[in-house]
């Protein structure tokens, strides 16, 4: 077992996912911080953290961001923060169903892709985390 702990976080271009991003790699985390957009991943390359470009709504970019992970840590993960999300502003009449679609695409289906490949490799292993971060917009009513 590696004795660093490797921590894989979506949505790391802004907001919590960050600043946890910054505050793990400075308590000594292997932290993987990735982002949708190619700027972004330069940019958290340029902070000085290990970054990389997932973009949940892509099967096979999921997939490289975990191979890629697993080849850094020896095949091992500690711990995935789902953070990678965005919202739709907006009164519910203003919203189409193809935009609401898009957004489940990324928000449920992408998290959901990503928390079973890493399922499957904590379970290997016998030990990790999940941790899933949401909106407070989830307590709004529409």
């Amino acid at each position: 077992m590696n004795t660093i702990k490797s921590i894989l976080i979506t949505g790391c271009s802004s907001g919590i996912g960050f600043y946890a991003a910054q505050q793990l790699h400075l308590e000594g985390y292997q932290v993987f911080a990735s982002a949708r957009a190619p700027e972004d991943v330069e940019r958290l390359k340029q902070l000085g953290l290990n970054s990389l470009q997932l973009d949940l709504d892509d099967s096979l970019s999921i997939r490289n961001g975990v191979l890629r992970v697993l080849e850094e840590t020896g095949g091992e993960l500690h711990a995935l923060f789902n953070n990678g999300a965005y919202g739709l502003p907006g009164a519910i009449e203003d919203l189409s169903r193809d935009a609401l679609r898009a957004q489940f695409e990324t928000n449920v289906f992408g998290t959901h892709e990503l928390t079973r490949q890493v399922l499957e490799i904590m379970r290997k292993q016998g030990y990790g985390r999940i941790i899933h971060n949401s909106s407070i917009l989830g307590f709004a009513a529409m």
